[in-house]
């Protein structure tokens, strides 16, 4: 009688390692694609970069790289801003219906700005900045994906 029990606690220790160690199989896998980088400025009427949402990845950072300056439109002086975002804000809008999201600051830590559960769909990355005399130029980026960006936090 000790000896099935025996077999009986050593089978189920061993499936329930089994289970623990492989875990349950994600529904999909963790995926993204990146955009750019490209060159922007600020109050040129354009559109900084062209991104595509998907079903799966549908979280959003757009991120400005280091190499940001501001141009005075008086003097045409040209300064570095060391990182400094603060006078920048993002959008995405979406290339078929027109419709936008609402502006949204750049971290002052990251340079990055996150969108969440957009809906599939080509979007543009539209970046303004709150100084009257000054635009601003340097690179951006964006990156798609599949994960919950605030899980990290």
């Amino acid at each position: 009688m000790f000896k099935r029990l025996k077999q009986g606690i050593v089978a189920a220790i061993a499936a329930g390692s089994l289970v623990l160690g492989l875990g349950t199989p994600n529904a999909y896998a963790a995926s993204y694609t990146d955009f750019g980088p490209a060159s922007f400025a600020t109050e040129d009427g354009k559109y900084e970069l062209t991104i595509r949402t998907t079903s799966v990845e549908k979280n959003v950072t757009v991120s400005v790289h280091y190499d940001l300056y501001s141009v005075n439109r008086n003097s045409g002086a040209v300064k570095h801003m060391y990182g400094d975002t603060s006078a920048l804000s993002v959008r995405l809008c979406n290339a078929s219906t027109g419709n936008c999201t609402a502006f949204k600051p750049f971290s002052q830590v990251n340079g990055s700005a996150i969108f969440t559960n957009m809906k599939a769909g080509t979007f543009y990355v539209d970046i303004r900045d709150s100084w009257a005399s000054y635009y601003f130029k340097g690179t951006v980026s964006a990156k798609t994906y599949s994960w919950d960006p605030y899980e990290w936090e």
